[in-house]
């Protein structure tokens, strides 16, 4: 179980690492391995930032919470479910990330 929220985490950190749309935080290069189950993400367009995690909400797919890193709006995806699958949830993930960061929604 434990080993499918740490890939499942992962996964999402080398999406968003990945994505033009995203950055992830802290942006120390600390890689990959340092991501157990915890991603912290921000988008890069600031002005999003200000409604991303009520969009991300509000879709009813996922859920993330919201955070500050050094002062600034931030998402926290904390994956903590027995019930993680990873390749359908992270089709998910990228499916809402995705369409918010293309369409503002």
């Amino acid at each position: 179980m434990f080993v499918r929220m740490v890939k499942m985490a992962r996964e999402v950190w080398a999406f968003l690492q990945a994505s033009e749309a995203y950055r992830v935080l802290p942006n120390d290069d600390g890689g990959v391995e340092a991501v157990f189950n915890i991603v912290l993400f921000r988008a890069e367009d600031d002005e999003l930032n200000e409604t991303l995690v009520e969009k991300i909400k509000a879709t009813r797919k996922m859920y993330v919470s919201g955070t500050t890193w050094k002062g600034q709006k931030a998402c926290r995806i904390a994956v903590s479910s027995w019930r993680v699958v990873v390749a359908e949830d992270l089709r998910v993930v990228k499916e809402v990330l995705a369409r918010i960061a293309e369409t503002g929604r």
